[in-house]
């Protein structure tokens, strides 16, 4: 008994000096909507619309949506009907890159399509005019190096060119079939425009059955995730989303299969975009468009972003039935800071450890390679940057894992000068020419922690180096 009772003293006494020897931070969550990159509503608009009218975007229009909306993205369509027969003239690519540059410019990432028609009305099958697979492959080209020189600000490209809409069905020149499904001309557009973006860089497919003809039944594993395979970099966009039961088309008229594409879409998702719109609040939408069943399906289908403009009485009913702004927030990933603990002092040369806890409130988790980082910032506003991205993938951090525990280890340099230093976390956009961008950080969802002229978030913490 007495060894029991000088242990406890013993256990005691060291727990409280570890305790005094560490901050023990509790963070406190935010119910705040704000924008984050890469996530969100989407502001859509066709900057270049049929028959020459073109509608130029500025960088102030779309400062002005963040502002109101808290969204980050922007899809274009980029209408480019009369040069059905011809290459893109100079003047068309030049208004293009244009829009690049106002996205760029106010901080946005876009989600560009290419089509060569938009139906006003009709049935389907439509029989407005696409162009032909030698004429798309050489706009792909023309393309090619605006795309690669504004890849860093494209969040994903949806392939398009194809069809009504560029959603790969109705095509007047056989780059699908509607019967028989992808054809060869389907699959050099798709081969043409991996090649035409960075590897780094993702598209979208219309529909999963397309994907899952391409590339088999089994969706992407971890090991396969971001590799740079044609398989790792096909996301998904869904046009109809609660439309009908088949969301009008985009999945199997058959329950079983199409619950079978679902799950499919529900563990490639883990790893890739999946986008879209709303499209219809009639009779076949109302078993399936109100709020309980849209939460379900987003968050089971990991919905990274959404269409803020359509379908209008959709996202009116939305907000009536109160899930409106949950949606807005939860779209793509939501991460908060839980807990930290972290050390009161350290001594240069040598090893700086602590934990930190954070979650992922979100639908989905972030698709894009995203830097992640450790800030120790002097009082003079020094700042020396620690690499964590190695270990730490934020891509990986998926809503399924509940709370994620990140051990963190870091060499503090010998010439280190002594001092106190506050602790921070950044998660910057990889890009050069974004890196030091705010509007380009992940913003953790707590209150007291961002820094939104730095765009990095506190830690709440100091630590001594001696």
């Amino acid at each position: 008994m007495r060894l029991c009772l000088v242990m406890s003293i013993y256990l005691l006494f060291f727990t409280t000096i570890r305790a005094q020897d560490m901050h023990i931070i509790q963070y406190a969550p935010s119910s705040e909507n704000f924008a984050n990159p890469e996530r969100g509503f989407y502001y859509q608009d066709a900057p270049m619309w049929l028959d020459l009218d073109r509608v130029p975007q500025s960088a102030d229009d779309l400062r002005d949506l963040r502002q109101a909306y808290h969204i980050s993205m922007v899809r274009y369509y980029f209408l480019i009907d009369e040069f059905r027969d011809m290459p893109i003239s100079d003047e068309a690519l030049a208004y293009i890159q244009a829009q690049f540059d106002a996205v760029r410019d106010a901080g946005f990432k876009m989600i560009p399509r290419f089509a060569y028609n938009f139906p006003q009305g009709g049935e389907y099958p439509y029989q407005d005019p696409d162009a032909p697979l030698d004429r798309v492959l050489a706009h792909i080209q023309q393309l090619m190096p605006i795309l690669r020189k504004n890849a860093d600000v494209i969040a994903f490209m949806e392939i398009g060119f194809v069809g009504a809409w560029g959603e790969w069905h109705s095509s007047t020149n056989r780059l699908v079939d509607d019967d028989i499904g992808l054809t060869d001309a389907s699959r050099a557009i798709i081969d043409a425009l991996l090649s035409a973006l960075p590897p780094e860089r993702m598209i979208a497919m219309r529909y999963v059955l397309y994907k899952m003809e391409l590339y088999g039944e089994a969706p992407l594993t971890s090991e396969q995730a971001f590799s740079g395979t044609a398989q790792a970099r096909m996301g998904h966009h869904n046009d109809c989303f609660l439309a009908s039961a088949t969301n009008w088309g985009t999945y199997s008229e058959d329950a079983s299969i199409r619950q079978q594409q679902k799950d499919f879409l529900r563990h490639d998702n883990l790893y890739l975009p999946q986008g879209g719109e709303t499209c219809n609040i009639g009779e076949d939408a109302q078993p399936y468009v109100h709020c309980d069943n849209a939460l379900q399906e987003l968050a089971y289908l990991r919905f990274s972003t959404l269409n803020l403009d359509y379908h209008p009485d959709v996202l009116a009913l939305w907000a009536e039935e109160g899930c409106y702004d949950e949606i807005a927030m939860r779209l793509g990933y939501r991460l908060r800071l839980i807990r930290a603990e972290i050390p009161r002092l350290a001594m240069r040369g040598n090893d700086l450890q602590m934990t930190i806890t954070l979650q992922n409130d979100g639908f989905a988790s972030p698709y894009n390679p995203r830097l992640f980082e450790l800030i120790l910032r002097a009082s003079d506003g020094t700042v020396h940057r620690f690499a964590l991205h190695q270990t730490h993938d934020p891509r990986r951090w998926s809503p399924d894992l509940g709370m994620i525990d990140i051990s963190i280890t870091i060499t503090l340099p010998d010439d280190m000068p002594i001092g106190d230093y506050e602790l921070l976390l950044n998660l910057p956009d990889p890009a050069p020419r974004l890196y030091d961008n705010p509007d380009y950080r992940i913003r953790f969802a707590n209150t007291d922690v961002w820094e939104a002229e730095t765009g990095f978030n506190r830690l709440l913490a100091t630590i001594t180096i001696e």
